[in-house]
């Protein structure tokens, strides 16, 4: 497995698809306008929705903010919600717009990758130096994660860390199937690129 698999970042929390009927009860109690029904929706996604944002940003206080502005979306839109997908592919495909906007505003996004790959080679860190210091090796990935076109991000968030399907994708970022499997092979051959320098990689990440 490479050192930079992309099983560092995977979570072991319920699927994104769990509980549908659950969703669809608390989404209609919410479109009446029940207090109670939009904790519950909020306590249901905070965490998955403020993984999204961490990840854009990088910036935990960032990220915490994004968060905010998503749910703000969400009880503001959610009357439009019909039910023809999953409440979560409609929660995520309003989250990523979310995020959309707020880096095409925000002029720091536009920055890029900090320092040089060999800055980072030659940084003390352990898990430049053995296999088994893979853990150590997130921060860089995130980095470099923060590094790639906007698209290309995306899709490799929702793909290879949240576990959502090309399908699901699509229909998320207003795309065709083809364009996301796309960019998640482009995603991931830059960040072979990204990272090629200090580690050593296998056949994918």
């Amino acid at each position: 497995m490479s050192l930079v698999s992309t099983r560092l970042f995977k979570k072991h929390a319920e699927a994104p698809f769990a509980g549908i009927d659950q969703d669809r009860e608390l989404v209609q109690r919410c479109q009446k306008g029940e207090r109670q029904a939009q904790y519950e929706l909020y306590r249901r996604y905070k965490d998955r929705v403020y993984n999204i944002a961490y990840r854009m940003s990088n910036n935990r206080q960032e990220a915490e903010d994004i968060s905010q502005n998503i749910f703000l979306r969400v009880f503001d839109k959610i009357d439009s919600f019909r039910g023809e997908a999953a409440f979560s592919s409609w929660l995520y495909r309003l989250a990523m717009n979310v995020c959309i906007n707020h880096f095409h505003s925000d002029k720091k996004r536009k920055e890029k990758f900090p320092g040089t790959l060999s800055d980072l080679q030659n940084a003390n860190s352990p898990a430049l130096k053995a296999k088994e210091a893979r853990p150590h090796l997130k921060p860089y990935l995130e980095k470099a994660i923060r590094a790639l076109p906007a698209g290309y991000r995306m899709v490799f968030i929702l793909y290879d860390i949240e576990g959502y399907p090309h399908h699901e994708i699509c229909k998320m970022m207003n795309i065709s199937e083809g364009t996301s499997k796309s960019q998640l092979h482009r995603a991931r051959k830059e960040l072979r690129r990204l990272l090629e320098p200090y580690v050593t990689l296998h056949d994918h990440l």
